[in-house]
């Protein structure tokens, strides 16, 4: 690929050298700069932590940005070039332009302000991905058009996104790569489109990797050995996702008892706890997760409960938005001699909806909710002493856990929220619009349900069914880590959402 873009982009780059070589006075301005926050900030000679280090800058120092690559920024020093993690700088304050520049979330629920600050009345939200307009800047604020309105929005919170250009830029070129796909069956067939009415190319085999370049549907494009491309299905490859290197050298736990793990998933085994304010050296951001030196050896710590920024430690542990004092009844459908719904592939639903609640019960408890579980185990409880508990604890949300199944049309599929009583109708369009927009399956909507648990319920009560163990495809989805991640995080973003309007 490199090789490629030399040889393409040589008689441009020969004219470009001519033209300075022949203007000297002439200089390629940039666009921007970066002002330095710490004292003092490593320079690397590359966009990564794993590049050697080649000096240091100090706080509050100014250097020309000359490019941008993952979360780090090339700087221009006094005649050297390096690179700095871009949370530890901020850029000066340039007019922004309307028709060359967006902004995109990068995270869920972004507040949107009437003013550039923290005491300014919150218009609406961005959801992670979503793009717009952006006008100005002011201080850490930016500017964008929102439903038609001007808005603000933090600038720790979003990335520029430059229009499209006519020639591929360096960062084309370096992430034309997504990750990395797993074969999970014995033969898999390619296909020239995502579809299974689309043509068979090929076929690729049983713990076979390959790179894949996009996701589109449920559907992967891979890269073949051949230098062909072709689509897999999802549901039947495994994948790992680019590691990036952080935005920063370090992070700071934001929650006590934070569980330190040995692998990137809730799954994987405690290795550790750490305190709220402690410190650790980031080696790579995986995912949702921190690769970190913990104990000098490396372990992992979920994103969603650490700050790249210290000074805001306070702030984050304790903002508006997090579950403190709130009490949440999960209830893990069925158990003991009720199994539940049996799955395409034979597997009982009382099982995975028990893997899923203990999945719940630590993110909300990371969020700093009082959890408390109808069964913790693989018990039989009835509908009545599952409502009891909601009642007698007071709490401020109960959810019903369970998994959909509809054998007659084993097509069918998606994510549903069922409510019963008519005041609880925008909890259950909170929840379920926010585990939609996590998973990305299809939206069955949020629906009156007479339902005992939610019924005899005089709490905030929802009972979500969370995808059809009768479609082959989706069990095999559902059952997946990656999946039990998207949907908890879901459901404690929807259930935060609605519970600190």
């Amino acid at each position: 690929m490199t090789i490629f873009y030399a040889k393409r982009y040589f008689p441009l780059l020969f004219l470009l050298f001519i033209g300075i070589a022949c203007f000297p006075s002439v200089t390629l301005a940039a666009s921007s700069n970066a002002v330095i926050k710490v004292d003092p900030l490593n320079v690397r000679n590359g966009p990564g932590l794993t590049h050697a280090k080649i000096g240091q800058v100090h706080k509050d120092e100014n250097y020309p940005i000359l490019d941008e690559q993952d979360n780090w920024v090339e700087i221009q020093m006094d005649k050297n070039t390096g690179w700095v993690a871009n949370w530890l700088v901020s850029v000066t304050n340039n007019e922004i332009s309307k028709s060359s520049m967006k902004v995109s979330s990068t995270v869920n629920w972004l507040r949107v302000r009437d003013g550039a600050s923290t005491s300014n009345k919150v218009i609406g939200h961005l959801q992670k991905g979503d793009q717009y307009s952006s006008t100005k800047s002011k201080g850490d604020w930016i500017q964008i058009t929102f439903n038609d309105k001007q808005g603000w929005v933090h600038k720790d919170y979003v990335s520029m996104v430059k229009q499209a250009s006519t020639s591929p830029s360096k960062k084309d070129i370096a992430n034309s790569k997504i990750g990395t796909i797993t074969v999970q069956t014995p033969s898999l067939n390619v296909r020239n489109k995502g579809s299974l009415n689309s043509k068979v190319i090929g076929s690729v085999k049983d713990g076979e990797q390959y790179p894949y370049v996009q996701e589109k549907n449920d559907w992967y494009e891979i890269k073949l050995g051949d230098g062909k491309k072709g689509w897999v299905a999802n549901w039947l490859v495994t994948t790992s996702q680019q590691t990036t290197q952080s935005n920063a050298d370090q992070l700071t736990l934001l929650y006590n008892a934070t569980n330190i793990r040995g692998g990137a998933s809730t799954d994987s085994s405690i290795v550790g706890r750490g305190s709220k304010g402690e410190v650790f050296e980031i080696i790579a951001h995986e995912n949702d997760w921190y690769k970190i030196n913990y104990n000098n050896k490396t372990a992992y710590v979920a994103d969603w409960i650490v700050t790249t920024t210290p000074s805001d430690i306070e702030q984050m542990s304790n903002k508006t938005g997090t579950l403190k004092n709130k009490t949440i009844v999960i209830d893990a459908g069925h158990g003991g001699r009720d199994v539940g719904t049996i799955g395409a592939s034979g597997m009982y639903e009382k099982n995975l909806v028990i893997k899923t609640a203990n999945r719940l019960k630590e993110r909300f408890e990371l969020a700093g909710a009082n959890v408390i579980m109808t069964r913790a185990n693989d018990s039989y409880i009835s509908l009545s002493a599952r409502a009891t508990v909601s009642n007698v604890k007071r709490a401020d949300a109960f959810l019903s856990l369970h998994y959909n199944s509809f054998p007659q049309s084993p097509e069918a599929k998606g994510i549903g929220t069922f409510y019963y009583h008519d005041q609880h109708k925008d909890f259950a369009r909170t929840v379920q619009n926010a585990m939609i927009q996590s998973t990305g399956l299809n939206d069955r909507k949020a629906k009156f349900g007479d339902f005992h648990v939610i019924r005899e319920n005089r709490q905030p009560g929802l009972l979500l069914e969370l995808g059809f163990l009768s479609n082959e495809n989706e069990e095999k989805l559902v059952k997946t880590a990656k999946y039990q991640e998207n949907i908890t995080k879901g459901i404690v973003q929807g259930v935060s959402e609605y519970l600190t309007k």
